[in-house]
């Protein structure tokens, strides 16, 4: 790392950059295997991707798994826990031969999916306001390139 006051070579920045990638990176990991605090019902992040998937109506199995970026049997397995706690259901659509299965939200899933997503927002305004000026300028488009580009980590 440079000396303070000193500007640092590409390399010291690019060194001080992937550190603190690697920090966010962990971070992700740490929160993704807590998942969703916030209220009083536990759901892991996988779980609150999938509501938040539902959270604009019904959907195919496949059309949730593309809404929440994950494979469908990943899909199908959350949509399996939640339709046990309740979150869910499932659907046979009556009109043609009745293969099309659709997902939605049961009343408790949608008080739920509320519940998380006033936790989140509530957390992401936090962080937010922790930001100077300058950082709030750049931070939604710094990330964006970050999320864009993550995956091939």
């Amino acid at each position: 790392m440079a000396e303070v006051g000193t500007i640092p070579t590409d390399e010291e920045a690019q060194a001080e950059f992937a550190d603190a990638l690697d920090d966010l990176c962990f971070a992700i990991l740490r929160a993704t295997g807590r998942g969703v605090p916030g209220g009083e019902t536990e759901l892991t992040l996988s779980q609150y991707n999938i509501l938040q998937a539902l959270g604009d109506g019904p959907a195919t199995v496949t059309e949730v798994a593309a809404a929440a970026d994950v494979a469908v049997p990943t899909a199908t397995r959350a949509l399996r826990g939640l339709e046990r706690r309740g979150f869910a259901e499932r659907r046979r659509d009556q009109s043609d031969d009745g293969r099309l299965v659709t997902v939605s939200l049961t009343v408790t899933g949608a008080r739920v999916l509320d519940e998380k997503r006033t936790w989140v927002r509530e957390r992401q305004r936090a962080i937010f306001d922790r930001l100077s000026d300058a950082e709030r300028e750049s931070a939604a488009s710094l990330l964006r390139v970050v999320a864009e580009d993550i995956h091939e980590l």
